[in-house]
């Protein structure tokens, strides 16, 4: 979940290594490190400490470090609590090695008490702190640092992205388990053919300087000098890699005129829906093949992929006439016996790089089940990982709640679900009506969405209702007013009222009610029992109705209204999260990509 920057390449790189670290605060923002020497230095400079970026550079000041390589980091914290002593860069007791590390270390218990009764003196609570005493251990028993990184690799049990200096060796090594990390290189400006590289745990750290990039899969290090070299952990032979090139503009990944990257990825909808149905024939022609002739389908995704699944699940049932089962990745493994070579896991995720749809991938795998990813990172391992890819065509997704992917994972479920039955250009045009209502939602409510969210931001709770494909809105709509403005929001079933929930209900409780023409009937004498239990009452609804309280209208698109009617709730997410003073990018104990289990 951390954001990790290495750099090597000119002197006074510290502007650069603080302009790339900004660019991941999404992924960790408990606090901040930095250490940069030059080559075979006699010494590393290390400044770090607690607090988001900002405040941590006013007092640091980190660009006044010199030298022509250097790592960076900020921390989610996991192992250890938010300290000083357990922000990253971490090093050795003899302050030769410096690390900084992105995963869980499983053993690092056993590890650290291997560390102390050989009197080595820990400096923080964190798993990561035994990465560079053990490389420094086998250095000084005389392994180079090439042998003393695999053989501190090989004792490690879990999963990590980690990259490191050494005060006596020249340049930047790198290792990756089960944790993202992505080398970038451009050549230097002056025509001298020298190169500069990167690392990063996110392609957006380093997007506006290059996107020539290197994907480094598991089990593989290396260490970045002249050039790369890249190596098994298992086997340690040399490994050759292709450069790839990544199509995402860079001004796709900045703010822009708006206030929080929220705003801006809510706006983006208007043609990130569109542009998520813009695939190839062809691709579409095999997933649907792949999905027509499966015996058994799996829809796999965590958190708002799940709630994607879960709405693609009816739209499957009601159009292709085809049954799906749909689990969180987490609960995965319960269903291995149930795999077979006929099997076929739809994989859903933003990143690529979720810890818990990593596994699941892998469960399938080993059954001979195919997988097929909806993905938005291209290079990401879930894409390595599946036999197809479908991309979300989203561009970076930077806020940590997930907002146009959703809307994205939507469509192209839409679309394959009228795939399979021959009705693709149906769903297009579906989508297409879908873009144009999301325009029309934001311009006619976003005040009206701020002064709902003033009369409610003192709520400590709220519920949310739907049937049929308005449930699963619910369950996102709740998932993200919880994610961002911290109100616990409850999403469920209009039918399961009557079974406990409706015992919660008192006096000015908040309830938003999502509404479906074929629903509405039902759902609205669901309402009106929380209406007169004294309910404050939301609408999101085609039609007006004397029970709701406020009303947010929206048009009727069938099969496609989960796409429209979760956008107000989006906007009220965002605005509650405003008048409760919290940050709508940067919500507490989250962090974007979730790459531990």
């Amino acid at each position: 979940m951390c954001g990790i920057v290495a750099y090597k390449g000119k002197e006074g790189c510290s502007d650069i290594l603080l302009s790339c670290i900004k660019n991941l605060e999404y992924r960790g923002y408990d606090s901040i490190g930095m250490a940069l020497a030059a080559d075979k230095s006699n010494s590393i400079e290390i400044r770090k400490d607690v607090g988001p970026i900002d405040l941590v550079d006013e007092k640091l000041n980190f660009t006044s470090m010199q030298g022509n390589k250097g790592i960076a980091h900020t921390r989610w914290a996991t192992t250890g609590s938010v300290t000083k002593e357990n922000s990253h860069p971490h090093f050795s007791s003899d302050q030769k090695v410096y690390v900084v590390h992105n995963g869980i270390i499983e053993n690092y218990q056993e590890l650290r008490k291997e560390l102390t009764d050989l009197g080595i003196t820990l400096n923080s609570e964190t798993d990561s702190e035994v990465i560079p005493q053990f490389i420094a251990i086998f250095v000084k028993e005389g392994s180079s640092l090439i042998d003393a990184i695999r053989k501190t690799i090989l004792k490690i049990k879990g999963s990590f992205a980690i990259v490191g200096m050494h005060e006596d060796e020249e340049g930047i090594f790198f290792a990756r388990k089960e944790s993202p990390l992505v080398i970038g290189m451009k050549e230097t400006s002056d025509g001298s053919g020298e190169k500069e590289f990167f690392a990063a745990s996110d392609v957006p750290a380093f997007l506006s300087y290059t996107n020539e990039v290197y994907y480094i899969e598991d089990n593989e290090y290396g260490i970045i000098k002249e050039d790369i070299v890249f190596r098994d952990i298992i086997d340690n032979k040399i490994i050759k890699k292709e450069i790839q090139h990544i199509n995402w503009d860079i001004d796709q990944a900045k703010k822009g005129e708006y206030a929080h990257f929220m705003l801006k990825e809510i706006h983006e909808q208007k043609n990130t829906i569109v542009k998520s149905i813009q695939q190839p024939s062809s691709l579409v022609e095999e997933v649907s093949d792949i999905l027509k002739n499966a015996f058994g389908i799996f829809f796999v995704g965590c958190g708002t992929s799940y709630h994607a699944a879960v709405s693609a699940s009816y739209v499957f049932t009601h159009v292709a006439k085809r049954h799906v089962n749909v689990t969180i990745a987490s609960e995965f493994r319960n269903y291995k016996d149930y795999l077979t070579d006929k099997t076929v896991v739809v994989a859903i995720s933003q990143s690529g790089e979720t810890a818990d749809l990593i596994d699941a991938i892998k469960t399938a795998k080993e059954k001979g089940s195919k997988v097929v990813s909806i993905v938005n990172v291209m290079g990401s391992t879930i894409t390595r990982m599946s036999d197809k890819n479908i991309m979300m065509n989203a561009g970076p997704e930077i806020c940590v709640l997930s907002t146009k992917s959703y809307t994205s994972q939507l469509a192209i479920l839409l679309l394959l679900a009228h795939a399979i039955v021959d009705k693709e250009e149906k769903a297009k045009e579906l989508i297409r009506k879908a873009g144009e209502e999301v325009t029309k939602i934001i311009d006619n409510n976003f005040l009206l969405l701020e002064k709902i969210a003033e009369k409610i931001k003192e709520e400590n709770s709220m519920f949310l209702i739907g049937r049929d494909l308005a449930y699963p809105s619910a369950l996102e709509g709740a998932l993200k007013i919880k994610e961002v403005s911290y109100i616990h929001a409850e999403g469920f079933p209009g039918g399961e009222l009557k079974h406990g929930t409706i015992a919660l209900i008192e006096k000015g409780t908040p309830c938003i009610v999502l509404t479906t023409e074929a629903t509405r009937d039902m759902i609205i004498s669901n309402a009106s029992e929380i209406k007169v239990r004294g309910g404050y009452m939301i609408g999101i609804n085609s039609k007006e109705n004397e029970v709701y309280d406020e009303f947010i209208k929206i048009g009727e698109l069938g099969h496609a209204n989960p796409i429209a009617m979760i956008i107000p709730i989006q906007i009220l997410a965002y605005h509650l999260a405003l008048k409760r003073g919290c940050n709508p990018d940067k919500p507490r104990n989250l962090a974007k990509s979730v790459t531990v289990k």
